[in-house]
């Protein structure tokens, strides 16, 4: 047997074993065995001192079928720091520390099934006998008749000192503001998703809400087509319910957050990433590269415009923290600076945190790669559902950044900085969460709150990139991407046909790019009812401009002109052509007819000389062309009939009635001449 065999093991019996004991003279009852849970409702203060009080508040919560008997609540602590990151994990798997009872606390009455019992602990720090500064473990049990019959575990980082460390980690906050882009071209919300979250007790007015409060700790990633959409919803939206198109009635709440959000930021904190949260690299290799440029560009130019501040743009979120060198290549050319990558993409051990900037070279010269720290990452989407499953994110945060302060890299590489990122930009976090992990940011000894501004001024970690590996994120489909390439000519055919392209071009051109947006990893239903309604949408726009003519149009011979009326519906002037296709094609000639210029909302008559081969009724297609000759929009039919070779048919009949009299009249006659000489 392999060693590596033996070793896994072992292991697996020994965390099986830690599982069970937890340093505890308690044992332990399988989970299949009970249901009773430890919660807390709080545990303060965030960032003790010495001259601080350990308060700790909870409840034992018995969801099992039996009472429980005379309970205590004991509460312990490791009676050494962790060991780094190593030591964190290893609590999450069992008791990889000896700990010591701080207390046990009788819960006086039993508690009967579906009840609960709360209970409260206080102690001065000093009373915690804590000798050196670091992250302790903490564990509180349920415990009955010596069992444990329920326990919570999480962390307790304690530095005494109110002054910052000589080495104190910078801690960079990445701020994403994004939601579900699904509006159409024509501005009409395919649910209530965003408007919701712009209102009060809504996520998006969550974030807004503490990122004014906390604005110089934060650097602000604004995704320009969410707040082009509170711009549009502020004014009076449309937005699909139950199947039908209804005026919403949540314009006041956007108004309002859009406001709040120009209150909260400046030029220099705030930053503007691609339009949209485009997928690039799904794009690039698809053959959308002109949309991963254009999502680039236009970026800086809707976030000022509507924020009414200077925005700066060149950003790139990787969706999955995570890009490929043909797509770097791409967003360097549409002139990005900066693309924000996850620590997961580099080589080497996850648990070691490095510098939070390193380059990106490409062929247009280095990117900034902006590294979130995958493990802050990871505890920023803890779920926090409840007041206990906040504290328990709050503790791993804090444990996750004292571990990289005290870490040997920080000791050696001073000053060293991380990067506090979600791993998704469109994040739900709870705003008591976020509250208490900015303000630590704030004042903990081990943290010091910096930009990025400042980051990309800082010295730069190694690039020692993991190669991208195709399938190891999710991406938009190449089906629905060629499914998106087919409305992507519709447009192009729009655009050739407009004496001048206006702001309808705009708008079907960056739906398009909501289309193509990472947000539809998710919800890829709701990004192929987007692009279906794109489509839709710009079929009605298309048919704007069409012939009007239908019905029969008779010629007295075999040739004449086919009169056609064109009406452009549309706000722009367009030039078109115009031809007739029979069916079949072989029983008419026609010269297409182009250099048609109609005026918005004029029509325009138009006669194209035609020869028609045939006596049948001949069904046609009035076709309207680009200047290019390519099919415009849905033929109008025709059916032209010609009467000449009904009239030449009938001089044939009577040529051939009156030869066959001529005929009938000669052999009479010869008959009766010779019955008179056989008579004679």
């Amino acid at each position: 047997m392999r060693p590596s065999i033996i070793f896994r093991a072992l292991l697996g019996i020994f965390l099986l074993c830690a599982t069970a004991t937890f340093a505890s003279p308690a044992r332990a009852v399988d989970a299949t065995e009970t249901s009773v849970q430890v919660v807390l409702d709080s545990l303060l203060p965030i960032v003790p001192t010495t001259d601080s009080t350990l308060r700790i508040t909870g409840r034992v919560v018995n969801g099992s079928t039996s009472a429980l008997v005379q309970p205590r609540v004991q509460i312990r602590l490791s009676t050494s720091v962790l060991n780094g990151r190593e030591g964190i994990d290893a609590e999450i798997y069992g008791p990889a520390s000896s700990s010591r009872v701080l207390t046990t606390i009788d819960l006086k009455t039993d508690i009967a099934p579906g009840s609960q019992s709360g209970f409260t602990f206080t102690l001065p720090f000093t009373q915690l006998a804590l000798t050196t500064q670091g992250t302790y473990s903490l564990v509180i049990n349920a415990v009955q008749a010596n069992q444990t019959m329920g326990s919570i575990r999480t962390y307790l980082p304690w530095f005494p000192s109110s002054e910052k460390m000589p080495r104190a980690v910078g801690v960079v906050w990445l701020w994403p503001i994004a939601d579900y882009p699904a509006r159409t071209a024509t501005n009409v919300l395919l649910n209530d998703q965003t408007p919701v979250a712009l209102s009060n007790g809504g996520r998006l007015t969550g974030l807004i809400d503490v990122g004014r409060e906390f604005s110089s700790t934060l650097s602000w990633m604004i995704d320009p087509s969410l707040i082009q959409s509170a711009d549009h919803i502020g004014r009076g939206y449309q937005v699909v319910q139950d199947g039908e198109i209804v005026v919403g009635d949540r314009s006041s709440n956007a108004s309002r957050w859009l406001n709040d959000l120009r209150a909260a930021i400046t030029p220099s904190n705030s930053h503007a990433f691609t339009y949209a949260d485009v997928d690039a690299v799904a794009d690039r290799r698809n053959g959308l590269s002109a949309d991963v440029v254009r999502a680039m560009t236009v970026a800086p130019t809707i976030a000022t415009s509507i924020l009414q501040s200077p925005v700066p743009g060149g950003v790139y979120w990787a969706p999955s923290g995570r890009l490929d060198q043909k797509t770097a290549n791409v967003l360097a050319s549409a002139g990005a600076t900066t693309v924000v990558l996850s620590s997961a993409t580099m080589a080497g051990d996850p648990n070691v945190p490095r510098q939070g900037i390193t380059d990106y070279p490409t062929s247009f010269g280095n990117l900034n790669a902006v590294l979130t720290d995958q493990r802050l990452s990871a505890a920023l989407v803890m779920p926090q559902r409840s007041a206990s499953e906040v504290i328990l994110a709050r503790q791993r945060f804090l444990a996750e950044t004292a571990a990289i302060a005290q870490s040997p890299v920080a000791r050696a590489n001073a000053p060293l900085t991380v990067v506090a990122a979600p791993s998704d930009v469109r994040w739900s976090p709870v705003p008591s969460f976020l509250r208490s992990v900015l303000r630590a940011t704030q004042s903990a000894p081990w943290m010091i709150p910096t930009t990025l501004a400042a980051l990309t001024n800082s010295p730069r970690g190694p690039s020692d990139r993991l190669a991208y590996a195709s399938g190891e994120r999710q991406e938009l489909t190449t089906a629905y991407l060629t499914r998106l390439k087919a409305v992507h000519a519709k447009i192009s055919q729009l655009t050739a046909v407009q004496e001048t392209p206006g702001p309808v071009n705009t708008a079907y051109s960056e739906a398009l790019l909501r289309a193509q947006s990472s947000a539809w990893h998710e919800q890829p239903s709701t990004g192929v009812e987007l692009l279906t309604s794109i489509s839709r949408e710009l079929t009605t726009q298309i048919n704007q401009v069409r012939p009007t003519s239908s019905g029969t149009i008779t010629f007295s011979g075999d040739s004449g002109n086919v009169p056609v009326t064109l009406a452009n519906d549309s706000d722009s002037a367009v030039n078109v052509g115009l031809s007739l296709i029979g069916e079949p094609s072989s029983r008419l000639e026609s010269a297409a007819k182009s250099g048609i210029v109609i005026e918005p909302g004029q029509k325009v008559s138009v006669e194209l000389p035609v020869r028609i081969l045939g006596g049948d009724p001949l069904p046609t297609k009035v076709q309207v062309l680009t200047p290019g000759g390519a099919s415009y929009g849905t033929a109008a039919s025709i059916t032209l009939v010609s009467t000449a070779y009904a009239r030449a048919a009938g001089w044939v009949v009577l040529a051939a009635f009156g030869a066959i009299t001529l005929f009938v009249v000669v052999g009479i006659t010869r008959r009766i001449m010779q019955a008179r000489a056989t008579d004679e």
